[in-house]
Parts: structure tokens; sequence; C-alpha cells
């Protein structure tokens, strides 16, 4: 295998996404049968190949905006026959974040997501990516948000514990200057922060205002509680609430090109929110999901960005 390493990765801001990894499950999808679908944490025995087809669009959709996609497959041997088992490393997004100082791996909810982060890092050692965190062993820790470079944003899901998300606050005021934390309801729906939160531009974003039971800002001096829509406003950054039908229909969880262009489900946002978002510049590419919707993921979920320049 000859791979040509990453000189980038991560991003110092939210510019245009240049890189990211897919990984089209064509093997292990047709292991998902009605008898194992909550151990792999499906909703529903997807049809395999139309699966297969809409992954495949999704990533020439990416090609044909200009990003470079990376097939997870084409990046791993040492860990070939573990990847075959593996249905859900389809979800890259779940697996790490990779910001400028290195990747976080995550430590992946046991059951049918165990063992994925094994694969994935032998993918960005590949890409010479270096690995600036991995959880410990026991640990249940699925992925953040980097608001900032220097700022990260942290939710307490039903995919993290409470003590594996306080060690990570020791290992990231290390290089990281501040965190946001937000406590949230345990359930499904709000599996992962971008759920609940995600960034559209530097100065515009959208949240579900009813997720944030609690929520602190962290720096190495201490924690203080706050508002997070007004902390953010404070930081010049408006965010627009959405309802529970469009949470429910991942209206947070999409894909940025680059500032204010959007890759999101078509079934994701009313035509009144997205109206809204439009008169502010915001301006969306829509892909219509059937099959993928299997899995209960967005095409973020499935998505690692690797590069934003």
């Amino acid at each position: 295998m000859n791979v040509k390493k990453l000189e980038k990765y991560g991003a110092e801001s939210l510019g245009q996404l240049r890189k990211v990894m897919l990984h089209n499950p064509e093997q292990s999808i047709r292991r998902i049968k009605e008898t194992n679908l909550k151990f792999f944490l499906f909703d529903r025995v997807p049809d395999y190949d139309r699966y297969i087809s809409e992954h495949k669009a999704y990533a020439k959709l990416l090609s044909d905006n200009g990003v470079e996609v990376y097939e997870l497959s084409d990046l791993i041997i040492n860990n070939r026959e573990l990847m075959s088992y593996i249905p859900n490393l389809a979800y890259l997004n779940d697996s790490s974040v990779i910001t400028a100082r290195g990747a976080v791996l995550s430590a992946m909810c046991p059951g049918g997501r165990q063992y994925e982060e094994i694969v994935v890092r032998e993918a960005l050692e590949a890409l010479g990516i270096p690995i600036l965190h991995a959880s410990e062993p026991g640990d249940r820790f699925e992925g953040f948000i980097t608001i900032s470079p220097d700022t990260l944003f942290l939710a307490l899901t039903e995919r993290h514990s409470r003590e594996s998300v306080e060690r990570f606050f020791s290992f990231a005021l290390q290089h990281f200057q501040d965190m946001i934390y937000a406590e949230i309801p345990q359930a499904r729906r709000f599996m992962h922060p971008d759920m609940i939160f995600n960034r559209i531009s530097e100065q515009l974003g959208v949240y579900f205002p009813p997720a944030f039971l609690k929520c602190w800002h962290i720096q190495r001096s201490g924690r203080q509680e706050i508002d997070f829509a007004a902390w953010m406003k404070h930081r010049k950054v408006e965010l627009i609430p959405i309802s529970d039908e469009e949470q429910q229909k991942w209206g947070t969880s999409f894909i940025i090109l680059e500032p204010n262009h959007v890759i999101n489900y078509d079934i994701s946002l009313k035509p009144s929110t997205r109206k809204a978002l439009e008169s502010m510049g915001v301006r969306f590419t829509q892909f219509h999901p059937d099959a993928l919707l299997a899995g209960g993921g967005s095409l973020r979920c499935l998505t690692l960005r690797l590069l934003r320049v």
C-alpha cells in the first residue's frame, strides 16, 4: 500500500472542506439481520444494495463539490478481517475527531461498535495523522465538536460516561483553551453532541434548546454555569433554534462544505426554517436518504472530516 501522508489535517478555522474519509461497508452491512439489530444499534435491516448505492452517491456528491474522499478500506492492511465484521464503521464521524493537533480517538459503545477505533487508528496512522489522545480501557466516549481551534463542545450523551468525560477534561485542558460542557437527556435521539448543536459559519449555528439541561464553561481556572445561547451570542455567534420534529430528523447533524454552505438530508429541516436560514445567506445542497436511515445516522455521521482550510 502506497499512501501519501497528509501534510496538514484538522482545521484552524471553519474554512472549506478539503479532505474526508468515508467507508462503504459493502461486506459488513450484510451482517445486519432482524436477530441482531439491537446489538448493532440499527433501527431496521437496510436494503443492502440500496444502502451501498446511496453511500456511493454521497461520496460522489462530495467529490463533485471539490472534496477529496479517502476510502477507509484502501488504508487498511492489518485489520481487514476485523473491518469486515463491523457494519457501524460506516459511521466514521463517531470514531474520532481530527484536530490541527492530531486525532482524538473515541472509546466506542460496547457491543456492536466495539473495536472500531482499532481499525480507524490504522487508517489515521497510514495517513500520517498523529494520535493526540486515545481513551483508556473501559471508557465510553464518542466524540465532541470543535467550536474553534481552541474551544471544544462536549455533551454527556448516552454514549459517554461521566467518568470518561471527567478524565477527558484533564487531558483537553492541557491542549485546548476551554470547553463548553452540556448535560443532556440520556436518549438515543441525543446520542452524539452534533444532535443538539452545529455550526454553519463562524457567526451562525443551529441548536435544540430543550436538550440543554445544564451547561458549563470550563477553563483551567474552574467551571462556570452558563446559558449556552447567551455565551455564544457574547462571542458574536447567533444560534437558530430548531423544533422537536427537526431535531429527530437530524436537523443539527449536517456537513459544512464551506461557511454557509450545508449538505444535509432533505427531510431534516422544515421549509420555514430552511427559508429563514437562506435569508441569512445559507445555501443548501440536499441529499435524499432511504436505506441510509436504517442505521439511525446522518451524512455527518458517515463523514470523518480530515482537513479544512
